[in-house]
């Protein structure tokens, strides 16, 4: 083996010349770096410029929580309409594409032989990963279980100086948070040992496996696939060296830097034991990479199989969700509505073969009369089918829009989700979102809004509404009538009418000037290369 007994990987270089800086032996140098980037060119424009650059982990990039929270009258602004806040654990959280995050990870190969020398000289191996899922069971009685959960809210929130009630019973999926971060599970254990002397545990490493025809399975590490499976393998994926830079020094040349790309979204899905279909990745299931090196048979021993020697496991992280709040603030997406005025003068012209050509089979065309309102029960029919209508895109989008603007209100007032209105803003033409804002400031109720005519089409038009332009009998109600009309469900009393503060607070949720752009998120450090070091 040309002097060594094969290869170990350990963090790359300037992650252990990081401060506090720490060597090859210590602990956390056993694990690859996941490295996080705000660009889709990142291994060109960033990684391969230089390896050191990349973005560093905030609050954010950590998995939280959400349990309830009960606003204080004495919240500010948007504050107020917050009925939920965020735990933050320590368990690191990986976005999507879309979120305009991207990652790498990235290891370092060295000769295992003492003194541990660099593998740069190496021509004759590959560096591969896996990605395999932590999967826990917990078994015990329904209350055991409650309890704990309960308990270690309480003792999270304290931590954050989050009021919580220790009586509201938490949601299914709090188990997530006692197997989210080990440390804390440690310590948390101690206090809890009668209730976790009734509830089991036990977390397994699932590998994903795929067969010859590419289905694949999640499946404990180790086991073989069932009796109605064909043979598989499990999925890796390759890692790249890292080629030297013009600037670096010859002794930083025989480095073996390798990186490869972190998969944080993924199509397959696969059938579990319980029959159910389900994604391969999701944002429940817990994930870390494992990367190893790989060996061909020399020259001669073709028939031989490849030596392989694993590394640790990389720091284990979720994904986010598609839609998670945290994800899709980095990312803009901008949609001009159809010009009417455009439309208008394009339907004096032929219409050309563009746009969405529906197909109708035969005996499935829908047949009502949209006059009537909504269908009742039995009215719609089953017409004979067989046209063919092409219908402009702007169309569908147009009436696609209207429907959206229609149903918003009706979603938050049955529903009272008041905070929906903070996902929003508006940028509508002559408003003055700071005359609104003093308006509440001095006091002033929804009454008064709305027996002032001119302000409460001011009011309309910071929720959207332009209802200027409709005629008198058509502007009533408008927002302020409907938000004065607000009663709790339960306890009967107004939500809105005697509270100028909150109301003022969905006012600010939709100014622009309310938008904050986020900022710039954090780099790492860029030490110094010590084996480049002036003498």
């Amino acid at each position: 083996m040309s002097g060594h007994d094969g290869f170990v990987l350990r963090a790359p270089w300037y992650v252990r010349e990081r401060q506090p800086a720490f060597g090859l032996r210590d602990r956390r140098a056993l694990r690859p770096q996941i490295q996080m980037y705000n660009n889709a060119q990142f291994v060109k424009n960033t990684l391969m410029r230089d390896p050191r650059d990349s973005l560093k982990a905030s609050q954010d990039d950590f998995w939280s929580y959400p349990v309830p929270n009960t606003p204080s009258l004495s919240a500010k602004g948007r504050e107020r309409l917050a009925t939920s806040r965020l735990l933050h654990t320590k368990l690191r959280k990986l976005y999507q594409p879309t979120h305009e995050r991207f990652y790498a990870v990235v290891v370092e190969v060295f000769c295992d032989a003492p003194g541990l020398p660099r593998a740069g000289s190496h021509t004759d191996i590959e560096v591969r990963m896996v990605m395999r899922r932590q999967h826990t069971s917990v078994t015990g009685q329904r209350k055991p279980v409650r309890r704990l959960a309960r308990n270690l809210l309480v003792e999270m929130a304290k931590s954050e100086d989050i009021s919580f009630d220790a009586d509201q019973e938490p949601d299914a999926d709090i188990r997530d948070v006692w197997w989210a971060d080990a440390a804390w599970h440690r310590r948390f254990a101690e206090d809890n040992a009668d209730l976790l002397a009734e509830v089991g545990g036990h977390t397994d490493a699932q590998a994903w496996m795929v067969d010859g025809a590419g289905s694949g399975q999640w499946r404990t590490l180790g086991t073989p696939p069932g009796p109605d499976r064909s043979p598989d393998a499990e999925e890796d994926f390759p890692l790249w060296r890292l080629p030297p830079r013009e600037e670096d020094c010859a002794q930083a040349r025989t480095r073996s830097l390798w990186f490869g790309i972190i998969p944080t979204f993924s199509g397959a899905h696969w059938v579990d034991g319980d029959k159910k279909v389900q994604p391969k990745l999701d944002d429940h299931g817990i994930y870390e990479l494992q990367c190893f090196v790989r060996q061909p048979a020399p020259r001669g021993q073709e028939g031989c199989p490849p030596k392989i020697w694993w590394g640790e496991p990389s720091e284990p992280f979720r994904l986010a969700a598609p839609f998670d709040p945290d994800g899709t603030k980095n990312h803009v997406v901008s949609i001009t509505l159809p010009d009417l005025r455009r439309l208008a003068a394009h339907a004096g012209q032929p219409q050309g073969p563009g746009g969405a050509r529906m197909i109708t089979p035969p005996q499935s065309q829908f047949v009502f009369n949209p006059f009537n309102g909504i269908p009742k029960s039995g009215t719609g029919k089953i017409g004979g089918g067989g046209g063919i209508c092409t219908f402009a895109f702007e169309l569908f989008f147009m009436v696609a829009f209207f429907l959206f603007l229609m149903f918003l209100p009706i979603v938050i007032f049955a529903f009272q989700l008041w905070w929906l209105l903070a996902l929003r803003f508006c940028i509508p033409p002559s408003i003055s979102f700071s005359v609104m804002a003093a308006f509440f400031a001095q006091g002033k109720l929804l009454a008064a809004a709305e027996a002032d005519a001119e302000f409460s089409m001011k009011f309309d038009a910071a929720f959207g509404t332009e209802s200027k332009v409709l005629a008198d009998t058509d502007r009533s109600p408008g927002w302020a009538k409907q938000l004065d009309d607000v009663k709790a469900p339960l306890s009967g009393v107004k939500v809105f009418s005697n509270d100028a503060a909150l109301t003022g607070a969905m006012v600010a949720a939709n100014d622009p000037a309310d938008a904050v752009k986020p900022a710039p998120p954090p780099v790492e450090t860029k030490p110094a290369d010590p084996l480049c070091a002036s003498p």
